[in-house]
């Protein structure tokens, strides 16, 4: 009897966490809305494994700040009632105030950084999306670290039985402390796809834009912190967010 009702104990614990992370506060979260500065520095950036990440090599940044977590559906309805800005995506306002804590998908690239803007903002470049992916260490080819950890991430752990988004602070951050870094929800960067990968018909006929970080959807050799992924910036899914960086003036 006494395993019964443990397992009963820990299922309610359970349930009070996912709506408590759902539907609490801003308060409920100390990292909620906050930002990480990223030094000036050398850091390394690519992969000598694939292709269009090529290669593994040092840039030079100057100093950012990051947001911790991608930007929320609160966070979103807060600015469509601000600004007035009508989104070219398909962005849901009912579900976005059932899940306020979860990132703000279904916008496309300029909804992002109508966004951004509006706060004196912009999106990332892709290389200082991944220097900060990798907590600056070029060892690192997850946001975790150097091997496949199936808790760490938003991730598809079975083709049968997909994850679904998830809250922003539902999985570990990485090193620096920032979260969803890999899996959850893509991420718009600021940076053109190379056109010398793109092919097809239409391979120049849209603006293609790097989306870094993978998601719920893909499996977790996917979510290394050098993949690269284009995609057309009118486009919007339900698996595609973002989140902004400001310049660190002195």
């Amino acid at each position: 009897m006494k395993i019964k009702y443990i397992i009963i104990l820990v299922l309610v614990l359970i349930l009070i966490y996912i709506a408590l992370i759902s539907n609490g506060k801003e308060s409920d979260f100390p990292f909620f809305g906050k930002e990480k500065l990223i030094p000036e520095g050398d850091y390394y950036v690519g992969n000598d494994e694939v292709e269009d990440e090529k290669p593994l090599r040092i840039m030079h940044f100057k100093a950012f700040y990051i947001d911790v977590h991608p930007v929320t559906n609160i966070q979103f309805l807060k600015f469509l009632k601000q600004s007035k800005y009508k989104p070219e995506g398909k962005f849901e306002i009912e579900r976005a105030l059932e899940k306020r804590y979860y990132p703000a998908t279904n916008i496309t690239f300029n909804d992002a950084k109508a966004y951004a803007e509006f706060y004196g903002r912009r999106l990332p470049t892709e290389w200082e999306w991944e220097i900060a992916a990798r907590s600056l260490k070029k060892e690192n080819i997850y946001a975790w670290g150097i091997t496949l950890q199936e808790n760490k991430s938003n991730s598809l752990k079975r083709i049968d039985k997909p994850q679904y988004v998830t809250p922003v602070f539902e999985y570990p951050p990485n090193e620096l402390g920032l979260y969803d870094m890999a899996g959850n929800v893509y991420e718009w960067t600021d940076s053109e796809y190379p056109k010398e990968y793109l092919i097809g018909k239409n391979a120049n006929k849209y603006k293609i834009v790097v989306l870094r970080g993978g998601a719920w959807t893909n499996i977790l050799y996917d979510l290394r912190v050098s993949m690269r992924v284009p995609f057309p910036a009118n486009r919007y899914l339900e698996w595609i967010g973002f989140r902004t960086v400001k310049e660190y003036n002195k």
